[in-house]
């Protein structure tokens, strides 16, 4: 099996055992998606919308990272921050197809959100962060 496939699938593993697992720990449960049977090599941007009680939040960090794990999707160290806009959405672009990547926004110093996702996800939907 390619690689790639094994990764989409580990991931799926993970997502569908942390549903069933009753856990209400903080970390993020990663997210996957039918989407395409392939990358798009021509999408590099993804689009991050930050709520809080459902309002999209104007001026909040948002940091980018790659998993720790691929075997375990949980944010990496940052290696991008960017803010959100006025309509509560931050842009990440230079992006690659194939990679899962990882976003973290900062609410407050005590309360951030993340969400790991694979291309199905970043490549065909804004990946929603918050309340």
């Amino acid at each position: 099996m390619p690689k790639p496939l094994l990764i989409v699938l580990a991931v799926a593993a993970l997502a569908i055992a942390a549903c069933n697992s009753g856990n209400s720990s903080p970390a993020p449960a990663p997210s996957v998606s039918p989407g395409s049977p392939a990358p798009n090599p021509s999408i590099t941007k993804a689009s991050i919308l930050v709520t809080i009680n459902g309002t999209p939040q104007p001026r909040i960090p948002v940091e980018e990272s790659t998993p720790q794990s691929t075997s375990s999707p949980r944010p990496g160290k940052a290696f991008d921050t960017q803010t959100t806009g006025k309509k509560g959405i931050a842009h990440f672009t230079g992006l690659k197809p194939n990679k899962i990547y990882c976003w973290v926004a900062i609410i407050a110093p005590s309360f951030k959100t993340s969400e790991c996702a694979s291309w199905g996800i970043w490549q065909n939907q804004t990946i929603n962060l918050g309340t």
